[in-house]
């Protein structure tokens, strides 16, 4: 059975994503009167418009949380089946309403592709959570058990490749292959910042391994993750492979092998520390504090919102890791999830209101909701304490 707790972080995470859902999609509410007051003739007014890969991935993934939050609060009063079909009409029903009202909302474009999209994240993410569930009480251990018995971590590993390779688009000519490799032949190779700005991130990369893989060599896991990566960065259309990059894989690897000597707390705790200090100086860089700090914005995703979701979804995918990954490397040093929450809620507000004071940067309340997000999912889908650290090992 599900225990309450974790249903309890459903129900309050369903709300915050509804929400999110709600906002995000009817901002800035300039509503004018579209001349249609009947039902058929809105239905009539949504077109099935051509939308771009990057367009399809962010409606899909804005409904994903939306249906395994309700699948998880389903599953164990209507069974399987039914929850996957109540999660999906849930989810068109939300979608289609949202749309409709995009019809009198002047700056948004509402279309049933995107009913479509929608309806197609619902039901994943209820997919998803049932599997999850399905792996959690499942009597008989496999690999494939013990990857979904870590969605965390699992989420946190789809999040750096997703970051790292949108917005998707395939390059089929040679002449871009070319192109992609061709900073390392321009250099530099000795970048030092750049190389702890991808080493920190991919050794959270293999932590979240070494916890899907547990007795097993993490080292050839990350090797492969790295490999599939790179892979990607050739043929993903505008990704380019550096060489700071490859310097940190090559670190991170090296040091992989040590922390693999070290109990999992202690190296969860130093991670922690690092990727810390990593938010702050991204959030803060270059220092250069002015007298007068601009208005803090109580508007989430407002910067976002007034963009198109292909330019930013890469910097939402890697928000969504950096901070997922500070919760989550925080319960692995032994606090239990609120707390975790609440500390890594603390930095990220702080290094938003600071931002206030940089020219050139805008300080609002987005990046903490996505902490508590992180935090949220975590307390559902691992539970509200933190796990015992592992023993030390040695390969």
């Amino acid at each position: 059975m599900t225990s309450e707790a974790s249903l309890r972080a459903a129900r309050w995470l369903l709300a915050v994503v509804l929400f999110l859902i709600v906002y995000g999609s009817l901002y800035p509410f300039r509503f004018q009167d579209a001349g249609v007051h009947d039902l058929p003739g809105l239905l009539a007014r949504l077109p099935w418009a051509r939308t771009t890969r990057s367009d399809i991935a962010a409606n899909v993934l804005l409904y994903l949380p939306f249906g395994a939050c309700l699948g998880w609060m389903l599953a164990s009063r209507v069974g399987g089946l039914l929850t996957l079909l109540l999660a999906a009409l849930a989810g068109i029903a939300l979608s289609l309403g949202i749309e409709i009202a995009q019809i009198y909302e002047t700056r948004r474009v509402a279309s049933f592709a995107d009913v479509a999209y929608n309806g197609t994240g619902a039901l994943a993410g209820s997919a998803l959570a049932l599997v999850l569930l399905a792996a959690r009480h499942g009597l008989q251990r496999n690999a494939l058990v013990d990857v979904l018995a870590q969605p965390i971590a699992t989420a946190l590993l789809l999040l750096w490749a997703g970051y790292r390779l949108a917005p998707f688009g395939i390059a089929l000519s040679p002449a871009e292959w070319r192109a992609a490799v061709a900073p390392l032949w321009a250099g530099p190779w000795f970048a030092p910042w750049e190389i702890v700005r991808h080493l920190i991130p991919w050794l959270v990369v293999a932590q979240a391994i070494r916890s899907l893989l547990p007795g097993r060599d993490e080292w050839t896991g990350l090797a492969v993750t790295m490999l599939a990566v790179l892979a990607g960065l050739v043929v993903v259309a505008g990704k380019t492979v550096v060489p700071a990059e490859i310097v940190a894989m090559a670190l991170a690897l090296a040091l992989t092998r040590i922390f693999g000597r070290f109990e999992t707390s202690r190296v969860a705790a130093l991670l922690a520390w690092a990727l810390a200090a990593l938010i702050v100086v991204d959030g803060l860089a270059p220092f250069n504090f002015g007298v007068g700090p601009d208005p803090f914005g109580l508007v989430p995703f407002q910067d976002s919102l007034t963009r198109y979701r292909a330019t930013n979804l890469g910097d939402l995918l890697y928000r969504c890791f950096a901070y997922g990954a500070l919760v989550w490397l925080l319960v692995r040093a032994g606090h239990r999830a609120l707390l975790a929450t609440v500390m890594a809620g603390v930095l990220v507000l702080a290094v938003e209101v600071l931002q206030a004071w940089l020219p050139g940067k805008s300080g609002d309340v987005t990046d903490p909701l996505l902490v508590v997000a992180a935090g949220g999912l975590l307390a559902m889908f691992e539970g509200p304490t933190a796990p015992r650290a592992r023993q030390r090992r040695s390969h």
